[in-house]
């Protein structure tokens, strides 16, 4: 005879088994999930970057085979799945990508002259990586994830505008330290009634060892390596600090922001002259005072506007390399500006000069899809500065 407690105990026993199998699929299925949300990611980063890299390779070196193993070697710089992600060179397509009139981009594979670099990242049988190997793949029933992903980078008109802080603090060393001022500066203001921080504010930039006449420097590698692009950019020039009247005789007002240079118009740009113009007037800038606080939505505001003037294609790739050496303390909140500038197709690269992290300027980049890069002295500043205008004429299609 069986008794009915047992019958009940056994029923009991198999719901609970049930129950756990449930449990654990349904925790195999959200950690796998995320997982592969996470390898997605991983390897839309890896194409974008490896098409990037090709792309720049061609424009540098108009070489197809150059710009295929630039590519195979930037995919792997990046991790996939916890390795290195492998592309063949038959992964990758060499054409040309042009404009329509809505504003879309083909990609004509083989298309001449070519100007584009399609990546297409496979994942599984046949492909250089094999399928991504999941937590729990046995209870899933499944013998792993393959992915894939595509990404076509290319080159075309680049409308650029340097947007460069002339605050006061540029007139400090390149130490990184406040109100640490160069010896020996030539320019050395006669006025001495207010002391040595005053006589310092008042005067033009040691021409040497200033942190204006470093990023003068920077401004120089800028323009030689952004010569070597092909097609060159045409590039305007903004300048930026706070609004401010000088307190001493004549009692100049400098505004907050100006246009040294304007963007001049595809037709009549010559690229020798271009070039020249502006690092001409970066170089003047330091033929006079320079004070004031950081103001610098003034400044990204201004360069909007002018790559959105009369002389800006609609077509062309438009950013702002924005750059300071502090924190903004004057105008409206920067990233309210970094909106506007996404609104108008605008990419914002921003460079800080000898500061500690600056989230403002890393968001700034994030909105409008630029890069953020911090410098703490003058090497890093001229790398960054020729990283930039290396990947000027890169665009990614798709």
């Amino acid at each position: 005879m069986v008794r009915a407690g047992a019958s009940r105990t056994g029923s009991a026993s198999v719901l609970i088994v049930a129950m756990m199998f449930v449990f654990v699929a349904t925790a195999a299925i959200t950690v796998d999930y995320a997982y592969m949300q996470l390898v997605r990611t991983e390897l839309r980063s890896a194409t974008d970057a490896a098409a990037k890299a090709g792309a720049e390779a061609l424009s540098r070196t108009q070489n197809v085979d150059t710009a295929k193993n630039e590519a195979v070697r930037y995919a792997a710089a990046n991790q996939v799945g916890g390795q290195p992600f492998r592309l063949s060179t038959n992964d990758i397509t060499i054409g040309r990508v042009s404009a329509s009139a809505n504003g879309k981009w083909t990609f004509q594979s083989g298309g001449t002259p070519p100007n584009a670099v399609r990546v297409n990242s496979r994942t599984g049988e046949g492909a250089a990586n094999s399928a991504v190997p999941l937590y729990f793949s046995q209870v899933l029933g499944t013998t792993g994830f393959t992915p894939n992903c595509q990404s076509t980078a290319g080159q075309q008109e680049v409308e650029v505008c340097l947007c460069l802080d002339r605050s006061g603090s540029m007139n400090f060393d390149m130490t990184g330290v406040d109100y640490s001022f160069p010896s020996g500066n030539p320019n050395l203001s006669n006025f001495t009634a207010w002391g040595w921080d005053w006589r310092n504010m008042l005067s033009r930039p040691h021409p040497v060892h200033s942190r204006w006449a470093a990023l003068t420097r920077a401004v120089d590698v800028f323009f030689d390596q952004a010569g070597r692009n092909n097609p060159q950019p045409r590039a305007a020039l903004v300048t930026w600090g706070s609004n401010y009247t000088m307190p001493i005789t004549p009692n100049t007002f400098y505004p907050a922001s100006s246009t040294d240079f304007a963007l001049p118009s595809s037709g009549s740009s010559d690229w020798n002259s271009n070039s020249s113009s502006v690092r001409q007037l970066v170089g003047a800038r330091a033929n006079q005072p320079i004070m004031g606080g950081t103001n610098l939505s003034a400044g990204l505001d201004r360069a909007v506007a002018v790559l959105g003037g009369a002389n800006s294609n609609q077509f062309s790739s438009k950013v702002v390399v924005l750059l300071t050496d502090g924190q903004w303390n004057d105008g409206r909140d920067p990233t309210n500006a970094a909106y506007d500038a996404r609104a108008a197709g605008i990419i914002v690269h921003c460079v800080s000069m000898l500061t500690a992290y600056q989230p403002d300027l890393e968001e700034i980049a994030t909105i409008t899809g630029g890069r953020y890069y911090g410098t703490s002295n003058e090497t890093e500043l001229r790398a960054a500065f020729e990283e930039i205008a290396r990947s000027l004429p890169v665009v990614l299609t798709d």
